[in-house]
């Protein structure tokens, strides 16, 4: 079954709903109950064709499995083996960097993939097509990335304008 996780544009809720065979006509916040509607054309035979929430079709696929977590894992795991080294104990510092390791390619193998959209970071999981998807590109992210500081600044610049 096909899931779809994405924040709530009116109250910022990260709300998780399924997706049927056949592509609902709105999505329904979970917490304050504001609807987005889905675009024509979003899912087609079971496939995802662009995002249900914003109008993009720039999607990527990557590992479903928290960034911020396997940052942390990456940072305990140095800290702790440096800690070690300080007191030389060689063995163990790496034996401590060997386990991270171990703990990161098991985290990579285990978990699966899912499909991201570059604009809202929706996240659409039980995708059966993530091998003929497009992965990761730093410069369509970054295109995102600047529109949405640009739109921020706008709507600062109209509001101090406004004030005026």
């Amino acid at each position: 079954m096909i899931t779809i996780s994405y924040q709530c544009t009116e109250c910022g809720t990260k709300c998780t709903a399924p997706i049927p065979e056949v592509a609902p006509a709105e999505l329904e916040c979970n917490a304050c109950r504001a609807r987005v509607a889905v675009p024509a054309g979003a899912l087609v035979e079971g496939r995802v064709e662009r995002c249900m929430v914003c109008p993009s079709t720039e999607l990527y696929v990557r590992k479903d499995f928290s960034q911020r977590w396997g940052v942390g894992i990456v940072v305990v795991g140095l800290g702790s083996s440096c800690i070690a080294w300080y007191f030389r104990q060689f063995y163990v510092t790496y034996s401590i960097l060997f386990a991270t390791a171990l703990i990161d390619a098991m985290l990579y193998l285990w978990r699966g993939n899912l499909l991201q959209c570059y604009r809202c970071q929706a996240e659409y999981r039980g995708l059966s097509d993530l091998a003929a998807r497009e992965p990761f590109h730093l410069e369509t992210h970054e295109k995102y990335r600047q529109q949405a500081a640009r739109m921020t600044q706008l709507g600062a610049s109209s509001a101090s304008s406004k004030s005026d």
